[in-house]
C-alpha cells in the first residue's frame, strides 16, 4: 500500500532538516561540520555557536521528530479509512519515526552526514509512546556514569526503550506498548548502532576516549 511508502518519506524529510547547520551558518558564518566532532547536531552547535543557539537547535530537532510523526498519524492519513486494522496508523507513525531518525543521522543535504538522532527520537516518542521518553532520559545519566561514552550511552538508552516496549507488549500492558512501538524501538536501536560504527572504530584506535571523571564539560569533547 502506498501509505507505507509515503509515511517514511515524510518522516525522512523532516528528520533530514539540518537545523544545526542552518543556525551555525547564520550566527557564525561557519560550517558546523568543520568543527568539533563534525556532526550536524545540537552537541556540535554548543561547540561552534554556544549554548543559547544549541538550545534552539535541540528544540527544533525535537520538533521535527514530533511533526513528522504527528502529520502522518493525525493529519495526512485518516483512521476512519482503516477500521479493520486499528494499529495501522500506529505502524505508519512508527515507520515515520524510524525514517525521521534515519534522516537526522544521514542528511542528504549534508552529504549524508548528520547527528546521532537522539533529539529526533524524543520528539517522535511524544506521539508514538510518551513513556519511552521517561525511560530514555532516566536511563541516560545512569549509562553516562557507568560507560562514560556519550554515543554508546545513548545507544543503551535507546535499546532500553526497545526492551521495555517489548516487555510491556509481551505482558499485554497495551497502555505502555503496542507492537508498532516495539518496531519503532528496535528500528531506532539498529539505526543508531549503524550510525555509531565510526565511533566504535575511533574507540578501537584510541581516538575516542572514555571520560576520566564525571564532568559535564567532558561531554563537549
Amino acid at each position: 500500500m502506498y501509505q507505507f511508502f509515503i509515511a517514511p518519506l515524510i518522516g525522512y524529510f523532516f528528520g533530514s532538516l539540518p537545523f544545526a547547520w542552518i543556525i551555525v551558518k547564520l550566527t557564525t558564518g561557519q560550517d558546523v561540520r568543520d568543527s568539533g566532532s563534525g556532526s550536524v547536531s545540537t552537541r556540535n552547535t554548543i561547540r561552534t555557536a554556544g549554548w543559547s543557539w544549541a538550545v534552539l537547535t535541540g528544540s527544533l530537532d525535537i520538533t521535527k521528530g514530533f511533526l513528522g510523526v504527528f502529520l502522518v498519524k493525525f493529519v495526512i492519513f485518516s483512521s476512519d479509512a482503516y477500521p479493520a486494522f486499528p494499529e495501522f496508523l500506529d505502524l505508519l507513525a512508527a515507520l515515520a519515526g524510524i525514517a525521521a531518525f534515519a534522516g537526522h543521522c544521514w542528511m542528504p543535504w549534508m552529504k549524508f552526514r548528520g547527528g546521532k538522532g537522539f533529539a529526533v527520537l524524543s520528539g517522535a516518542l511524544v506521539i508514538i509512546n510518551p513513556w519511552g521518553i521517561l525511560i530514555w532520559w532516566v536511563s541516560l545519566p545512569i549509562y553516562l556514569v557507568i560507560i562514560r561514552y556519550s554515543g554508546i550511552s545513548g545507544l543503551c538508552s535507546t535499546a532500553s526503550v526497545a526492551i521495555c516496549n517489548t516487555f510491556f507488549y509481551i505482558f499485554e500492558a497495551t497502555y505502555w506498548s503496542t507492537w508498532p512501538t516495539m518496531v519503532f524501538g528496535w528500528g531506532c536501536t539498529l539505526l543508531i548502532t549503524l550510525r555509531l560504527i565510526p565511533d566504535f572504530i575511533g574507540m578501537k584506535k584510541g581516538e575516542i576516549k572514555r571520560w576520566k571523571g564525571i564532568k559535564v564539560t567532558q561531554w563537549m569533547r
